[in-house]
């Protein structure tokens, strides 16, 4: 059982364009919490309305509620994939906030990926948000890379956890 509670941190202007987006790796992960309630804990899923418009997304009010939900989360999701913009302002603001304000380990999960290996964050750079790549290369952040499975994602978010103190060893862990 998993009692860690994850922050997903993801591009919303990337998630209003259902073709070019990482909709459906979100619409996975939110399944895969509907059916197995007990393993994964996902405190924001419900909070963005896939269908809003881009306006409706950069309110203050949404960065607020963000803020509230990241200061109870264990942990932290990235989903990393070539339909990401990874310069987007408010996918960069949440990781900073997690990782500098509340201090949460993260999680980068490549979707499409069966395995992660030690040449993968090399082969995955550009597809890494801007906030993540920085952390890397100033080794500033505890971060654990994974392959976007079940079972890898199931063992990274019950494992890692700020309330429980338990980090990767550096921005680079594969995981």
């Amino acid at each position: 059982m998993n009692s860690n509670k994850t922050y997903v941190a993801f591009d919303t202007v990337g998630v209003a364009d259902h073709v070019n987006s990482n909709l459906s790796s979100f619409r996975q992960i939110r399944e895969w919490e509907r059916q197995n309630p007990d393993r994964f804990h996902f405190l924001n899923m419900e909070e963005i309305e896939f269908l809003s418009e881009h306006e409706d997304l950069v309110d203050s009010t949404l960065k607020n509620r963000f803020l509230h939900l990241m200061e109870s989360a264990d942990n932290l999701l990235v989903l990393s994939s070539s339909k990401m913009d990874v310069e987007s302002p408010m996918l960069n603001w949440q990781i900073s906030r997690a990782v500098n304000r509340f201090r949460l380990p993260v999680i980068v999960a490549y979707v499409g990926l069966d395995r992660v290996d030690d040449n993968t964050i090399k082969k995955e750079w550009n597809n890494l948000p801007n906030k993540i790549r920085k952390y890397i290369g100033r080794d500033s952040a505890n971060m654990a890379h994974i392959p976007l499975t079940k079972d890898k994602l199931e063992r990274a978010l019950g494992f890692f956890s700020a309330r429980k103190e338990l980090y990767s060893w550096n921005s680079t862990t594969i995981f």
